[in-house]
């Protein structure tokens, strides 16, 4: 089995592994007390994943954005570690994508960015492309001057800013990734944004009420677009009670493919939340793969769909 994962935090392990509960070490050292490492990835079949900067640090209590100078210092710092690392190969083009599926020994590498407080000019999108950034996700949990998230209180979506920085998107070779975004948001992209979105790590409302999870009307509209969800292993998208249900992963697995079998493909979300040991069958890399054989998933759900989209925006 192949794996294309389309929201794997590797970079928050990197700068803060105290927050996520697990400790740093050599990547090359297998260790089933993280979400994941070089040998996990290679055991499970992991080819390809976006591997996100979070631009943001804790401070009295409260998460805050971090500047545009201190974003360029992460997003280097987080470079010159992954691909230290022979296994890892940056991909930022059509071509990289193609080149890498044929070499069994590599893991490609998209970078992304999780939440554009930091821009403070839409200008500056030019800037991040050339230094690799392919992935743009518009929100994490705080609203930005250019759009709202998830976590608003506001009645609106994109600000006059926000259109021109997603003008600025719709012109180079990148993704757009809305998975933190307000419903205000989702609907202004759908409404002016002429390209597929994707919602890399979410999961569905009907099955279990998380609000990151989405509703019947989002889903349709994603597959009507031609964008993809990317199923996330987040503990609350699986279960909003203390004891985690992994196979409410199945669950809405099944029920996606059964409505829209394209549209869907992984985003685990993996060292993007604390290390939890009561997610049975789910706590790292190769047991995630491990249950993905055991529920039957098919190839275009753990690979193709996320390859072949990715394969068009590049």
């Amino acid at each position: 089995m192949k794996i294309f994962d389309l929201h794997l935090d590797l970079e928050v392990y990197f700068r803060i592994p105290e927050f996520l509960n697990m400790r740093f070490d050599d990547f090359q050292r297998i260790d089933f007390l993280r979400h994941g490492d070089i040998p996990q990835f290679q055991k499970s079949g992991l080819k390809f994943a976006v591997a996100n900067i979070f631009p943001f640090y804790y401070k009295n209590n409260t998460w805050e954005s971090i500047s545009y100078k201190e974003f360029l210092r992460l997003l280097t710092r987080f470079k010159d570690w992954i691909f230290s690392y022979d296994v890892f190969k940056p991909v930022m083009s059509r071509n990289d994508l193609i080149n890498l599926l044929k070499d069994k020994n590599k893991i490609g590498i998209i970078l992304g960015v999780e939440g554009l407080n930091f821009i403070d000019s839409p200008k500056r999108i030019e800037h991040l492309y050339k230094l690799g950034i392919r992935c743009f996700g518009l929100n994490w949990n705080i609203d930005s001057v250019y759009s709202t998230s998830l976590k608003t209180n506001k009645k609106y979506g994109l600000s006059k800013e926000g259109i021109y920085l997603i003008k600025n998107l719709e012109d180079l070779n990148v993704v757009i990734d809305l998975a933190h975004s307000s419903s205000f948001t989702v609907k202004d992209i759908f409404r002016i944004y002429k390209k597929q979105a994707i919602f890399s790590h979410n999961g569905v409302k009907k099955i279990v009420n998380f609000e990151q999870n989405l509703n019947m009307e989002t889903i349709n509209k994603i597959k009507q677009k031609g964008g993809l969800i990317g199923l996330t292993m987040l503990p609350y998208s699986l279960s909003k009670k203390e004891k985690i249900n992994i196979d409410n992963f199945k669950k809405q697995y099944l029920f996606l493919k059964e409505i829209a079998a394209s549209n869907i493909a992984i985003g685990t979300d993996f060292f993007g939340f604390r290390f939890r040991q009561e997610i049975n069958e789910g706590r790292n890399y190769l047991e995630f793969s491990n249950y993905l054989k055991k529920i039957k998933a098919d190839k275009y759900f753990s690979f193709y769909n996320a390859f072949i989209f990715l394969k068009k925006k590049l």
